[in-house]
Parts: structure tokens; sequence; C-alpha cells
């Protein structure tokens, strides 16, 4: 009896059958590349999100505190909230420095006098010489100046400060002007007078603190315009519909000053202001 015996033959891959599982796997990590690229990418705009409105919480809540302990018009130091659509300047009221009351030799160096009042005024400063590609100035960032000092300018101007290096530096000393945040690109102030809401405000008699003041901040610079300060129409009053949201790098806060006039005497003498300049 013949036995045949049959050899087996082993069938290998094809080229055919070896690219399309190479390209197959391609197309698998490139899938799992893209998605592990727009998750890093989520979560960094995430915190980058996340950090921003945490820095505009904490600058918006400490001018909310200045504007909200602001004071009306004081003789020798100024009216209680001076501004415009780009910058603000309060006089609000402070705690001195516990500093003051330590008990110090007549050899220490002297600390500086201080009041009770503090002078803020916060701004963007912009650069002139560095322009953008667009022929623009560049935004450096939100400056706050602070001057701790009754009746500066006299001090400033004194003999006394010229003769002596040491009492310049003590002057210095009661003066702060610094590069607060310089992520912060964008500064728009409202007044609210009680009716109407003004892009200025500058009052020299009476209380002349506003009703409200509206204070945005954002992170992308605006060129300031160059127009004549008058009622400006605002859609915070509006219906919610109608209202136009915030763009999405910029954050807001409304502060009423607490010693505003609760009879809106400052309405009456904006509107005259008003009436006056328009003359």
């Amino acid at each position: 009896m013949l036995r045949y015996m049959h050899k087996q033959t082993r069938r290998g891959f094809t080229l055919l059958e070896v690219v399309i599982a190479i390209s197959l796997l391609i197309m698998l990590m490139t899938m799992l590349m893209l998605f592990y690229n727009n998750a890093l990418v989520q979560r960094e705009e995430g915190t980058k999100r996340s950090r921003d409105a945490q820095l505009a919480r904490v600058i918006l809540e400490r001018m909310a505190r200045e504007v909200r302990q602001s004071v009306g018009n004081v003789p020798g130091y100024g009216i209680g909230v001076f501004g415009y659509k780009d910058r603000i300047e309060v006089n609000t009221l402070v705690m001195p420095d516990r500093k003051l009351s330590e008990v110090r030799s007549v050899r220490q160096q002297r600390i500086p006098p201080q009041f009770d009042l503090q002078q803020i005024r916060y701004y963007i400063a912009w650069d002139e010489d560095n322009l953008t590609e667009d022929g623009d100035p560049r935004a450096l960032g939100l400056v706050r100046r602070e001057s701790k000092t009754y009746l500066r300018d006299a001090i400033i101007t004194s003999e006394e400060a010229e003769e002596s290096a040491e009492e310049v530096d003590e002057v210095q000393m009661a003066f702060k002007e610094e590069l607060y945040a310089p992520e912060i690109r964008f500064l728009e102030l409202k007044y609210f007078d009680g009716a109407n809401w003004w892009d200025d405000w500058e009052l020299t008699q009476g209380n002349s603190l506003p009703q409200l003041v509206r204070i945005t901040i954002g992170f992308v610079p605006e060129i300031p315009e160059s127009e004549d300060m008058d009622i400006v129409e605002d859609d915070f009053l509006e219906d919610d519909d109608e209202i136009d949201p915030l763009p999405g790098d910029r954050y807001t806060i409304l502060v009423r000053p607490e010693q505003a006039d609760v009879f809106f005497g400052s309405r009456m003498s904006r509107e005259v202001s008003a009436f006056s300049e328009g003359i």
C-alpha cells in the first residue's frame, strides 16, 4: 500500500496585505496623536482662561474696593472720583501702615508722613516708540499710581527736599507708580449719575461721586478713541435679550461708592457741567 506524503505549504502575507496593515496602523496612530494634541490644546486653553479670570477678578476687586471707599471733595486733596473713559483717579480711605505706630529711635530713618487718604490712579501705558505691525502704539499694561502723602505737591517742591538727599528718598517713598498688571491691556470706565451713563467724570463741587462706576478690563488692547465725552448709550439697563455680551477676554464689575449722595446731587451737577461745556 502506497502512502503518499503531502507536504503542507505555509502561505505568507502578500505585499498588498502588508501595505494595507501598515496604512491602517498609521491612520490609527495619527488619530490617536490628533486626539491627544487636541486634549492638550484644550487643557492649555482652559488653564489660561482660568488663570486670566482669576487675575481679572483680583484686579477688579482691588479697584472696586478703592472706588467703593472713595470720598467726596476734600479741600487740599481734590475730588473723590475723577476720570475719563480710559483712566480714573480716586481719593480713597485707607488705614495708615502699622509701622507708623512702632517706637523708633532718633537715629533711625524717619518714615514719611501718611494720611488716611490715598490717591490712586489707573491707566493703560502705551509705548509710542515700539509700534505694532499695524503702526499703532504698543500697550504695555495696566499702571497703578499710588500717592500716600497729604499735600504732596507742597512736599515735593519744599527746599528741604532739594537740599537733603535723604528727605528726597523719603518723599519718593510716598509715591509708587508701577506696571501693576502687564497682562491687562484694556481699560474702559463708565460713570452713572442716577439717570445716564457718561464717558467722563470731572465734577468739582459738592459731593462729586457718581452713583455707579462700571469698570471693564481685558487682555486685548484697543486704541482709545479721541472723541468728545458725552452721554453714552449703554445697554446695561435693557432687557437681557437685547444686551450684547462682552468679548471673551473682558471682565466687568459695577461699583457704588459708599459716600455717594443718596439724593443724586451729582446728577444735577453733571448735567449742568455738560450743558456749560456745550455752550
